[in-house]
């Protein structure tokens, strides 16, 4: 009887300990920005809006958030991070994806330049024309 609550025992342990070849993986990095939609022209002081979606290749990515920034008067660039988690190298082949929607209004006449920044694509670079808006006189007919 105290063979087989032995053997009993020892199958518990072996089942229960972690094997030396698992492995986790846990990071934050940035992801890839598959589309922006902007116009291509607008009037000083219009909500324009900016349309993006990010995307990364596997079930492994969480938590895509999308940021927009000024980098200088006419630059803005327009990135994505997400959290990667993976057990063993194992994720499931899905695209996880994020959309979101920025505003921007421009304040002087110009062109204004966004940049979307992906992790595996080239730079993607979109053109905003801004001028002031047409107003047409009214002569009180």
């Amino acid at each position: 009887m105290k063979k087989l609550y032995f053997v009993g025992l020892m199958l518990l342990f072996l089942t229960s300990c972690k094997l030396e070849n698992d492995s986790y993986s846990h990071f934050y990095d940035y992801v890839d920005i598959a589309q922006t939609l902007i116009p291509a022209t607008a009037y000083v002081g219009d909500s324009v809006l900016i349309h993006t979606t990010a995307v990364a290749n596997n079930g492994c990515w969480k938590n895509l958030k999308l940021s927009y920034g000024r980098i200088n008067d006419s630059l803005y660039a327009i990135n994505a991070q997400g959290e990667y988690e993976s057990y063993n190298n194992l994720c499931p082949e899905v695209v996880v994806m994020a959309d979101s929607i920025f505003t921007f209004i421009p304040d002087t006449t110009g062109t204004f330049i966004f940049v979307s920044q992906s992790r595996n694509r080239s730079n993607v670079y979109d053109t905003l024309q801004v001028s002031l808006p047409q107003f047409e006189p009214d002569f009180g007919d």
